[in-house]
């Protein structure tokens, strides 16, 4: 992606010594915001003063031309109004972000090595459940969709309850007889 280095799981033997690379350069990142942070705290804080009428075209600039200058394609421009109207529907609706930005990033690499699967296994998606890990992390998504519905709350606590009741009738049970068949009065 950037500089021809792709996340993933070839990252470490394409590109050896690039995780140690940002974890420096994170480091000193970390030092220079510490220093300029503390430098520069009152003087910023004076940005809060300007008014939103102000403040908000100005952002908007700067969103029109990071947009612009991403790939110097006036379609990115097109792109990133209606974008950002549905992003802010979706956050006035209570939807997070973050997890659209992640899709749209990794999408393109897990289709791609879906499809370099499937090509492999000449179209059959047996093989790729055969392996524990694939099979654990299909249990996880399919799980994790499935608990967003409103009906699991309902089989969870049935499942709940039935446990609870089991657990009962079992610990009950221990504790009328003992070893030798004799009734306790614990």
């Amino acid at each position: 992606m950037l500089h021809n280095v792709t996340p993933g799981p070839m990252i470490t033997f394409e590109h050896p010594t690039f995780i140690l690379e940002v974890a420096a350069i994170l480091l000193l990142a970390s030092c220079a915001m510490w220093i300029t942070g503390m430098l520069l705290a009152k003087q910023v804080v004076k940005v809060l003063r300007i008014p939103a009428q102000l403040f908000m075209p100005i952002i908007g600039l700067l969103c029109i031309i990071g947009s612009y200058s991403l790939g110097l394609n006036i379609f990115n421009l097109y792109l990133m109004l209606p974008v950002g109207i549905i992003c802010y529907f979706l956050i006035e609706m209570g939807y997070p972000i973050a997890p659209l930005v992640i899709g749209v990033i990794l999408g393109p690499m897990a289709d791609e090595n879906l499809r370099r699967a499937l090509m492999v296994s000449q179209g059959s998606f047996l093989p790729i459940f055969q392996r524990p890990v694939a099979l654990i992390l299909f249990i996880i998504i399919v799980w994790t969709v499935i608990s967003q519905f409103e009906f699991y709350d309902r089989i969870k606590k049935k499942v709940v309850l039935f446990i609870l009741r089991k657990r009962e009738r079992s610990t009950a049970g221990s504790a009328e007889t003992n070893n030798s068949g004799e009734k306790t009065t614990d």
